[in-house]
């Protein structure tokens, strides 16, 4: 009698690069936490992308292998197309259970490849609401609904994503839906403990700097109440394509010795609790890491209340929210909190609590656990 399901799944999962975003650095958190620690897991990238991400992937105790098909930078088509071969091969001959399809251009291909291989599990894991492409938007949406009966399981960082990417894919009736969390709290970082407003008032947000971000938005703010007499600075961790714009406003302002953009930093949040408070003013959020690691830091808390900020922060209670776009409520935000110790303090450290208890490591290794414990491909009895 051989039961399969006794042995170690095979986990194979494929992103488009190990640039610095949220869905690649939501990967090393799930490792770090222990979420594949009961599985032999391997990772699959059409080109490296840009950052360190992928040596910390690749030294992960839990990664058996890490298969890069081009050592490029950029993301190009010619690297799907020569991905699609290589990945053939790969579950040609290495026949993971499950395979995990991270972003868009992974979707596409890794849907596309598996049709050729009906009994590997096919998840799809989503991390934002609507896709976003700077040309060919509705393609992208066509081609992953068209591609969805292939998928066998769909994966959320929030809720709101599981909710609204239902877009995408044409209902079945059978296709099992699950939350997964690309976030695990550090507790070995410090907690602010003082809540005395610094000279100047620190100021900082962290993130893609991507237009739905609104950046530009926060350091007019920070401009205008600058201009009304309010000693404020504001420190920006992250880089992206909007850099060049976002560096136009700070001289267009003045603001040079205000506002810095520090670029990527993976643990920004190791010397946060020396800021004053945390400002996210985005359209659109996955999960929003950086927002949990505020609220883990103690930081008191601006943000609008988008997509998976919804399933950790409450207004009043850990955040002070303001609507997306309102640049005149950010401002009013501010000053309130700037005015109010107490109320700083009172969101800081009811943050810090409900991060610390709702995402242990212990929590996510559990749910990997769970999310593996199934019977595997090919189980007989």
């Amino acid at each position: 009698m051989i039961v399969e399901a006794d042995l170690r799944a095979k986990v194979l999962w494929v992103v488009n690069s190990f640039d610095p975003g949220g869905a690649e650095h939501g990967l090393l958190t799930l490792l770090d936490a222990g979420f594949f620690s009961t599985v032999d897991f391997s990772v699959f990238a059409f080109c490296k992308g840009r950052g360190t991400l992928i040596t910390r992937i690749t030294k992960a105790a839990d990664v058996a292998e890490v298969k890069v098909v081009n050592d490029d930078e950029q993301l190009r088509t010619s690297h799907l197309l020569k991905g699609a071969f290589e990945l053939t091969r790969w579950l040609a001959a290495e026949q993971p259970h499950f395979v995990v399809l991270s972003l868009k251009q992974a979707n596409v291909v890794g849907r596309i490849v598996l049709t050729a291989f009906p009994k590997i599990r096919c998840i799809a894991f989503e991390h934002i609401a609507k896709y976003r492409a700077a040309k060919f938007e509705w393609l992208y949406g066509a081609l992953l609904k068209m591609l969805s009966p292939r998928v066998d399981e769909i994966w959320a960082d929030a809720r709101e994503t599981l909710r609204a990417t239902e877009r995408y894919f044409v209902d079945n009736g059978k296709r099992l839906e699950r939350v997964v969390p690309l976030f695990c709290a550090d507790f070995d970082v410090a907690q602010k403990t003082d809540y005395r407003l610094g000279k100047p008032i620190r100021i900082v947000g962290c993130g893609r700097l991507v237009q739905r971000k609104r950046f530009g938005d926060v350091i007019g703010v920070i401009g205008e109440l600058r201009s009304e007499g309010y000693d404020l600075s504001f420190d920006l961790f992250g880089d992206g394509p909007e850099t060049p714009l976002l560096e136009s406003e700070i001289r267009a302002r003045g603001l040079e010795k205000n506002v810095c953009l520090l670029g990527y930093r993976e643990q920004w949040y190791v010397e946060a609790s020396r800021y004053d408070l945390f400002v996210n003013f985005s359209d659109m959020e996955g999960f929003c890491i950086v927002v949990a690691e505020a609220m883990l830091v103690g930081l008191p808390v601006i943000a609008t209340l988008v997509g998976g900020v919804r399933d950790y922060a409450k207004d009043g209670v850990n955040i002070k929210s303001v609507q997306p776009g309102d640049v005149q409520g950010l401002r009013r935000a501010i000053t309130e909190m700037v005015a109010d110790m107490d109320k700083r303090q009172k969101l800081g450290t009811q943050a810090s609590q409900l991060i610390r208890e709702e995402y242990k490591p212990a929590t996510v290794s559990a749910l990997g656990r769970e999310v593996f414990d199934r019977p595997r491909r090919g189980s007989r009895v």
